[in-house]
């Protein structure tokens, strides 16, 4: 079979994940998840490894192969490992182990992942796409943020944050959902949304309700090609894997401080609101000590 996929780096099975993902049974999709999330897993694990991980066949993942183009799992791994050595050969540094000194411990196991979570977040993350996303929320008339589960943390933190720089920010915190917030938003406002496996059906419900009216929907999320592609205006990727039971947020906390950031420099009056706010705050004496950039 003839392969359109460059193998000299491994990208050719992203990109084909990407412009595939919307017609792939929900099977494949998780083969196509577990791939852009864990390519060191699938660079060696034998077809049946995977499949067990996955609670599927060999063969549907022999079969999600030649849906994308390719003749077999041996070629899809081939692919796979060519970017897991790509990323290493970028990686540089001296070798340093900014965590040697807690040893080969759970503590260090985690730390070294949530670094390799950022470096592959930052990776992913693309500057058009960033400006976007801050121009949209800087514009937008209104800013509405939902975030369900464990998201729900992450959501309240940009809410509050960017309520200090800016007017119009409403948390959709519940559950259900508050509709009222919803139903009041359109055209010129901006649904701040952040997902992560297994994805919460509000957010994705609010998301639908959303663009209906017309709101440009920003997004946080796992994958380029996480079931929030296709409804969204920007996708912002944050590697979300963890070493455990739980995922880790460390990354998509990042990228919510990149926004962030972005949204409180372009902002006209950002830092005699957030003054404002804090001086406040302060008055409530909600504080144990004197505000500053925390909190």
């Amino acid at each position: 079979m003839t392969t359109e996929m460059s193998p000299s780096d491994g990208q050719g099975v992203i990109t084909e994940l990407r412009r595939r993902y919307d017609a792939l049974t929900n099977s494949q999709k998780r083969i196509a998840e577990t791939i852009v999330e864990d390519p060191s897993f699938v660079a060696f694990a034998t077809v049946d490894k995977f499949a067990a991980r996955l609670g599927v066949s060999p063969s549907t993942i022999v079969r999600f192969a030649y849906r994308i183009g390719l003749s077999g799992y041996p070629e899809l791994q081939e692919q796979v490992r060519e970017l897991v050595l790509k990323g290493l050969r970028t990686e540089g540094g001296n070798g340093d182990d900014v965590v040697a000194h807690l040893g080969s411990t759970v503590f260090a196991e985690s730390m070294r992942h949530d670094m390799r979570l950022l470096e592959r977040t930052a990776e992913r993350l693309e500057e058009p796409e960033l400006d976007r996303a801050v121009e949209l929320i800087v514009d937008a008339g209104r800013v509405a943020v939902a975030g369900g589960v464990t998201a729900y943390g992450i959501a309240y933190y940009a809410a509050v944050t960017l309520d200090r720089v800016r007017p119009g920010v409403v948390l959709l915190s519940g559950a259900p959902v508050p509709t009222g917030p919803i139903v009041d938003m359109g055209e010129g406002d901006v649904l701040l949304a952040l997902s992560f496996p297994p994805y919460a059906r509000s957010t994705l419900g609010a998301i639908d309700a959303a663009r209906e009216r017309g709101v440009s929907v920003v997004a946080i999320t796992d994958s380029p090609i996480s079931p929030l592609r296709g409804k969204v205006d920007v996708l912002l990727p944050a590697g979300v894997s963890g070493i455990g039971m739980q995922n880790s947020l460390v990354a998509a906390v990042a990228v919510t401080n990149m926004v962030v950031n972005g949204v409180t420099e372009r902002v006209p009056g950002a830092l005699e609101r957030y003054s404002e706010t804090v001086s406040l705050l302060a008055g409530w004496d909600v504080y144990l000590l004197e505000p500053g950039g925390d909190g």
